[in-house]
């Protein structure tokens, strides 16, 4: 468990019941410390008292800056005005209303202050009146304060009645943080966090089993790559219009991702879902019609019954997005959660939680797949790829352990193990007198777009002295979608330290020129799409054109996915570098493609 972030607290010892110092126990007790306690155990922050004691030491501690808050406090006291502060109490003393404070210090963090006004927003007016009877249950005791048992009840009385209003005021202000925190900004529907909380809501109710949770998926890599990043939001308001049209009273919709809604369809007949599914996916294949889009949508939709025991909404929606994305692999409209497909799923959690121990255990192997020149056939580099060695099941592919990386938010150390593997294998033919052999290196968005990229790969190759001309980082036209100048600074820095850039799957969205401009990139890899269409007329028309415009540029024209001795042929025709395929070499282990270097190298 992390540690708590410790925030310190300067008490008013002489505020009974709300807050006082009980000499006997050396400790705050009251109604304030109990909330601050409860915080504590529902926060990442601890609330502590700082130096307890009969004397009011508040004044000296904010000054001093040696607390993050100051409680207990009331109008009229010296660090109350010009100071960020909450409202926690009001109190009716001698027909005039009290109200008592918590002010905040310049050292509080400002998420800690968000933090626990949100949660001050959500106390009940029961559990606020169970603090303050509890907090007075050995009145007896503190005789201190010269008033009988019976005076101090008729002011707990009085407490309890204005901590309503108060509860109520919060209630209000409630439904204005709730709207804020809940609410998608794009589209305006709920988020996240509305889901969670209709759900929480549903959870005993006998009728969840009717409720068919559907998550909607959409491509957005693709559509970025095709459009802009306008056409996804503009996209995603169309979605958010049809899909209010197709709900009804019972059910719940929300924008959970950057790629999907949910719907928590009610639907006691389940033989209407497939005509259900059917209109919308009709209303929403329409945009491209509606707005005259020269392009078709990548759509799809995954379905979870909702069961009498699922409670977790998290494992719920992971469950039906999985669905949704293999339904857009095998292009299919939606697929419905199966046992067979949610013992699969939790293959893959299973997967997801050995993932920290398959890096510690060094399970993940660099395979090389080469690049060959298309005139004599000859290796002259390879593609950096990751396969997980796993003890019990054998080798696994990337298109399964990635997704659960990148939803972990490990992808980077997949990305810098990977590179410091490439970089060990150039480093070992360089010992073998192989100085020309170079490699390329797939990043993901995350790990390319970070501000300490290019420190954290400098720190990996300058551990050995092969040429750094040898390595090549590739990045997808989709990793700059977001954080566009970062990317820029990134290459630049990249290309001043020697390492050459490529741009990857290029030309399958329509900015790739625009790219070209804009980006200082060393070579473009043709996308596959364009190596299986390259003998259609306007594919070989288009093929040739990107080649003729890169060379133009002064780039490296590499082309994958070439399958064919007829592809091959064509592309060194057209005047393509540099190709690779599974005509020619498919990914094999580093140990092997050594093997293979070493004999094409030396005989």
């Amino acid at each position: 468990m992390e540690d708590k972030i410790i925030i310190y607290v300067a008490g008013n010892p002489d505020a009974y019941p709300l807050e006082y110092y009980d000499s006997q126990s050396e400790t705050y007790k009251g109604v304030i410390p109990q909330i601050f306690k409860e915080f504590s155990n529902q926060s990442r922050f601890e609330v502590l008292y700082y130096q307890g004691g009969t004397s009011d030491n508040r004044k000296h501690l904010a000054e001093n800056k040696q607390v993050d808050i100051v409680s207990g406090c009331i109008k009229g006291d010296e660090f109350v005005e010009n100071t960020q502060k909450e409202e926690i109490f009001n109190a009716v003393i001698n027909n005039n209303t009290v109200s008592y404070y918590i002010c905040y210090t310049d050292t509080a963090p400002d998420d800690f202050k968000s933090e626990l006004n949100k949660f001050l927003s959500y106390l009940s007016q029961e559990e606020v009146s169970g603090l303050l009877i509890s907090s007075t249950e050995n009145i007896q005791y503190r005789t201190s304060n010269n008033l009988t048992v019976y005076t101090l009840s008729f002011i707990i009385i009085i407490l309890v009645c204005t901590i309503i209003c108060v509860v109520r005021k919060y209630k209000n202000r409630l439904k204005i943080v709730r709207k804020y925190i809940e609410t998608d900004e794009l589209t305006g529907l709920g988020n996240t966090e509305y889901l969670t909380r209709k759900f929480q809501q549903l959870i005993s109710n006998k009728e969840k089993v009717f409720y068919q949770n559907v998550f909607l998926y959409i491509d957005t890599d693709r559509l970025h790559r095709i459009g802009n990043s306008q056409e996804v939001d503009d996209f995603f308001k169309f979605c958010a219009q049809i899909l209010q049209k197709h709900v009804t009273g019972h059910d719940i919709l929300a924008k959970v991702s950057y790629s999907g809604f949910v719907i928590l369809k009610y639907m006691k007949n389940t033989e209407n879902l497939d005509s259900w599914v059917c209109s919308v996916f009709k209303d929403i294949n329409a945009y491209a019609k509606i707005n005259s889009k020269p392009f078709a949508l990548s759509v799809s939709a995954g379905i979870y019954p909702i069961k009498s025991g699922d409670r977790n909404i998290k494992e719920i929606v992971f469950n039906s997005m999985q669905c949704a994305r293999i339904a857009q692999k095998e292009e299919k409209m939606y697929l419905i959660c199966s046992e067979e497909t949610l013992r699969s799923f939790a293959e893959k959690r299973l997967l997801q939680s050995n993932i920290e121990q398959a890096f510690a255990r060094h399970e993940f192997q660099l395979y090389i797949q080469f690049y060959i020149e298309p005139d004599t056939y000859k290796i002259v580099g390879g593609e950096a790829l990751s396969r997980w060695n796993h003890p019990q099941k054998g080798i696994i592919m990337p298109d399964v352990f990635v997704p659960l990386m990148e939803k972990e938010k490990s992808i980077s150390k997949l990305d810098y193990y990977s590179l410091e593997e490439a970089c060990k294998f150039l480093q070992s033919l360089l010992e073998n007198k192989v100085e020309s052999f170079f490699i390329s290196c797939n990043f993901s968005r995350e790990t390319f777009s970070a501000d300490n990229f290019v420190e954290e790969c400098k720190n990996i190759i300058n551990k050995y002295s092969f040429p750094k001309e040898l390595l090549i980082f590739e990045i997808t036209e989709s990793a700059y979608v977001k954080n566009i100048p970062q990317i820029q600074n990134n290459i630049m820095e990249l290309k001043k330290y020697g390492v050459s850039i490529a741009l990857d799957d290029f030309g399958e969205g329509f900015t790739s020129f625009y790219d070209l401009q804009k980006y200082q990139i060393d070579g473009i890899k043709l996308d596959k799409g364009l190596i299986d269409n390259m003998f259609s007329k306007s594919g070989n028309a288009i093929l040739r054109a990107m080649v003729q415009v890169s060379h133009s540029l002064n780039m490296t024209i590499l082309a994958e996915g070439v399958e064919t001795d007829e592809q091959a042929e064509e592309l060194k025709a057209i005047g393509c570098d540099v190709i690779q395929g599974f005509c020619f070499f498919v990914p094999m282990p580093d140990w092997e493609a050594k093997d293979r270097i070493l004999k094409e190298f030396f005989g």
